[in-house]
């Protein structure tokens, strides 16, 4: 009996783990989806026939999935080296605008980074201060990658 709860114990933390997000929805013209949700590599989605979403993964790679008749797969990715910290980031970057309780710190300054590539946005949205200037570049960096939704 206790071998049996051990298994379980053990598959079912497996499971978790082989469950974890790769991506983050960035934009989602499905209301079932929402923007900020994770999502792990090769995990089956519904999507309205008509709609999309936008996904960006740890690395920054942006890719737009279209609505079927049946469930659409995310594409499978495997990362071995990146930071897992990545997808709170992605996370920030497309939550709600934080609202400050004090006043701006003038001496802040961000980090001198490419805004135009998807490092530079990470590297930029975890200083404290930083986050609103990391959104704009991201929206643009999302942008760029997709284009605009398709009528």
């Amino acid at each position: 009996m206790r071998k049996l709860i051990l298994g379980l114990a053990m598959a079912t933390g497996l499971a978790g783990a082989a469950q974890a997000a790769d991506f983050v929805v960035v934009s989602s013209t499905d209301p079932t989806i929402a923007r900020g949700r994770e999502v792990a590599s090769g995990e089956s989605l519904q999507i309205t026939p008509g709609r999309s979403i936008v996904l960006v993964d740890k690395a920054g790679q942006v890719t737009r999935l279209a609505g079927a008749a049946g469930p659409v797969v995310a594409p499978r990715r495997q990362y071995a080296n990146l930071n897992e910290d990545r997808v709170q980031v992605l996370k920030m970057l497309v939550g709600p605008a934080r609202v400050r309780r004090a006043a701006p710190s003038l001496d802040k300054v961000c980090p001198d980074a490419d805004l135009t590539k998807f490092d530079g946005i990470v590297t930029v949205a975890q200083v404290d201060g930083c986050l609103t200037t990391a959104r704009a570049a991201f929206e643009a960096y999302v942008l760029k990658a997709v284009g605009p939704e398709a009528p």
